[in-house]
């Protein structure tokens, strides 16, 4: 299952052309409020690379969330990011803030949660790593509360732990390297804009 598919099923569209492997969806948040940080670094457009022609563009939205917009060249996905820190360490929690009409199957809001590693001079996420995490829970379902979602031939994983679970789960596997997915770097397109 390619990442650029699970995003769109989780009504996050195109925003997984900046990553690779499949991704990990939740039907809670990751974080709490009194979690919530607000990087200015994050603002501003991000490119994977100077001759790419997708961006990730982060606006402020509110006192401490960020609207993003995902381009390429066909089409655009607009997400919340929440930007949060457990344990010294910075995540970002995405989902979906403008829902396409449903009409009368309606979807699910999901969470996708990014580990970021850096925001300058670069902007370097890591997705949490679903092979990983599903060969994890076929040995020990009680690991972390979940279930799979048929999808044509494929599953899709979903978890559905709370979200104080889903913290003590990502604090306990902070410094397990298989985890994390190899982290992805985006490059500043533009300058910063100034903070509002």
């Amino acid at each position: 299952m390619k990442l650029k598919h699970s995003f769109a099923i989780a009504g996050l569209g195109a925003l997984a052309l900046a990553l690779t492997g499949c991704v990990v969806t939740s039907v809670y948040p990751f974080h709490f409020e009194k979690d919530l940080v607000f990087e200015p670094a994050l603002l501003g457009d991000w490119v994977k690379d100077a001759a790419a022609t997708d961006h990730w563009k982060f606006e402020r939205e509110g006192p401490d969330a960020y609207r993003l917009t995902y381009t390429d060249s066909q089409k655009s996905s607009v997400a919340q990011a929440r930007l949060f820190k457990l344990r010294d360490q910075t995540f970002l929690d995405l989902y979906a803030s403008e829902p396409k009409d449903e009409g009368l199957f309606p979807t699910i809001p999901s969470h996708l949660l990014l580990r970021v590693v850096q925001t300058g001079p670069t902007l370097a996420m890591a997705a949490l790593n679903d092979k990983w995490l599903r060969q994890l829970v076929e040995k020990n379902p009680k690991a972390l509360r979940h279930l799979f979602v048929q999808e044509g031939t494929d599953k899709r994983l979903v978890l559905t732990a709370d979200t104080a679970e889903l913290q003590r789960f990502v604090v306990k596997h902070l410094k397990t390297e298989a985890a994390w997915e190899t982290s992805e770097e985006l490059q500043r397109a533009t300058a910063m804009p100034p903070s509002r």
